[in-house]
This record gives C-alpha cells, structure tokens and sequence, in this order.
C-alpha cells in the first residue's frame, strides 16, 4: 500500500522561511518536526536549509538535534508544513 505522503504536493523552495515548521510521518509512528533555522547558499552557491528536528516515536522515545540539508532535498522530504505551536499529529498504521 502506497503511503498518502507520496500523494502530497511538494513545498516549493520559495516558501521554505526561518521560523516555519514541518512534518514528516514515517511508519511505526515515527514523526519527524523540523523548525527551519537558516536557509543560505553555501561557498559553492548551492543553497541549503539548516533546522532543529524533532524525531518521536509514538510519544515513547525523542531525540532533538541540528540537521544540514540541501533545499531542493528539504523540500522533497519535508512536505507538509504545521503552524509553530500545533501539536505535533500521531501517526497510526491502519
């Protein structure tokens, strides 16, 4: 069964802002938040989007740290952005 993610239409890399929240469902109700903290050009021009992630799993085990990902590749991954103070959503297998 196709997950309903790979249905979702990507964020464009225009609207990717400091401050702006996202959300990724992964299966086994794993939630990845992301808070965009700087979104730059590295040396080379290559533009990357720098963010706080959040990984929980089914409110049991987190772990919070500092990531570095290329925009285009944020954008693929991170479609579904969330107001800053919405809780984050469950995920359940069905």
């Amino acid at each position: 069964m196709l997950s309903t993610h790979w249905f979702k239409q990507p964020q464009r890399s225009d609207t990717i802002k400091v401050g702006r929240v996202y959300q990724r469902a992964h299966d086994g109700n794993i939630v990845e938040t992301a808070k965009v903290i700087d979104v730059g050009s590295d040396a080379l021009g290559i533009p990357h989007v720098t963010y706080e992630v959040s990984v929980e799993r089914a409110r049991l085990a987190k772990y919070e740290e500092r990531r570095t990902l290329g925009l285009e590749t944020f954008v693929e991954r991170f479609r579904e952005s969330i107001a800053a103070d919405r809780p984050v959503v469950e995920k359940h297998d069905a």
